[in-house]
């Protein structure tokens, strides 16, 4: 009995004793995933694995956006070396831009050479930009137009013909351009004297100034009243309004010149001929400065030469101041007849047998309405000045031998003499 109550002594005590001999470095206890069994809370359970998504999510989501702000700082250093060569190129275009343009505005390098440019009618900025960079003038019409917007030069050119220095800048051409200083396109027209209207805008249009509808048009306009007294005054049923002031000379234009620009030059000269001398004349003649023009437009289409027009200035008188028997207040004149055609012959075929002009003075009696022709300086002279005569008629021959009468007798006479009969 005692002996095996010893025995059990003994293996207690061995139990108790033992004891695994581990390092406690080598031994780490193994974590055990929470496992749900029948002891296990299901929602302890689920807030674990919650929080668990949770903790991953926010880890990736910081890595992405650690990524990302890598990613931008790359794509930043690139964008920026990409602005940076975009400005320098862009920043060299303008630049070499600016100095090519300066350098042709200021004519720098250009040799000096006299070109002929034509510059149309109506032409746009461009247009003369380009007809300048043609003749060789300009390098660079786009500089050239930008240079003339912003000097408010556009819409202020003239049209015509230059004569261009390639040394000039571009004020130097833009001053030339709007003045006829250097245009070569110069006509010279010489009106004869007696020219009447429609045939002073004839020859204009023969010649390239203006067009014959134009002229006539600004002839019968009143745009020059305000700026001359002798036109101011005109009244009557005129055929055309200026005519008898556009004066017989010899003048210069420019082609397709504008026809208040032709037309004025022509009465401008009628007003420097009509000198104050002149004008003491008319005043001191009982007429106006348009009876006078009238009649003396009227000795210009008839006379054969100066002596002649003193001659017939004093028939004309010797009627208007007669008492108006034998119709001597109808003064007579052939020219008048038709105008303002020349001859029957001239007049339109459609009204030919039946034309009767206002200005006919075989039917009015008196000066008609107005000038039948532009009269020269003589003309003016002898209408002012008639020779002191007894005279009542006057003929011509065909080789313009004048005839003079003082009775219906003789002048009957005459007209045989003068083979009119």
């Amino acid at each position: 009995m005692n002996d095996d109550k010893n025995l059990d002594d003994l293996r207690r005590r061995r139990v108790e004793n033992f004891k695994v001999q581990i390092p406690d470095e080598e031994f780490v206890p193994e974590k055990e995933p929470p496992v749900l069994n029948s002891h296990s809370d299901p929602e302890a359970a689920r807030r674990a694995t919650n929080q668990a998504e949770r903790q991953a999510m926010r880890k990736a989501e910081r890595a992405h956006k650690r990524r990302n702000r890598e990613k931008r700082g790359k794509n930043k250093l690139f964008f920026r070396l990409v602005w940076l060569v975009m400005v320098l190129f862009v920043g060299f275009a303008l630049a070499q831009y600016a100095v090519t343009g300066i350098n042709d505005m200021l004519a720098i390098g250009r040799e000096k050479v006299g070109v002929t440019v034509e510059i149309p009618k109506n032409a746009s900025t461009e247009q003369i930009a380009d007809a300048l960079h043609t003749a060789g003038v300009i390098q660079r019409p786009d500089f050239f137009k930008l240079y003339s917007k912003l000097t408010k030069a556009d819409g202020h050119y003239n049209n015509g013909t230059y004569k261009i220095d390639t040394s000039m800048d571009y004020e130097a051409i833009i001053n030339n351009l709007q003045s006829n200083a250097n245009r070569v396109d110069i006509v010279k027209i010489t009106f004869p004297e007696g020219t009447n209207a429609p045939e002073v805008a004839q020859l204009l249009q023969d010649n390239g100034v203006c067009s014959k509808d134009e002229a006539l048009a600004y002839i019968n306009s009143n745009q020059l009243d305000e700026k001359y007294d002798f036109l101011k005054g005109l009244t009557g049923e005129r055929y055309y309004r200026m005519e008898g002031y556009l004066f017989p000379d010899t003048y210069d234009f420019f082609k397709d010149e504008a026809p208040e620009n032709a037309i004025s030059k022509l009465v401008s000269n009628c007003n420097k001929k009509l000198t104050k001398e002149v004008r003491d004349q008319i005043a001191a003649s009982g007429m106006t400065t348009d009876e006078v023009m009238t009649l003396a437009s009227m000795i210009q289409a008839e006379a054969a030469d100066e002596e002649d027009m003193y001659v017939i200035s004093s028939v004309f008188h010797n009627r208007l101041n007669s008492d108006g028997t034998d119709g001597l207040l109808r003064l007579q004149s052939d020219p008048t007849m038709y105008y303002p055609y020349r001859t029957k012959a001239a007049v339109p075929e459609d009204i030919r047998d039946t034309y009767s002009s206002k200005y006919n003075t075989y039917e009015i009696q008196g000066l008609p309405a107005g000038p039948i022709c532009n009269p020269g300086s003589k003309a003016i002279d002898a209408a002012l000045n008639p020779k002191d005569t007894k005279y009542y008629y006057f003929c011509h021959d065909a080789e313009r031998n004048a005839y003079y009468a003082r009775t219906l007798d003789e002048h009957q006479a005459n007209l045989r003499k003068a083979g009119l009969r």
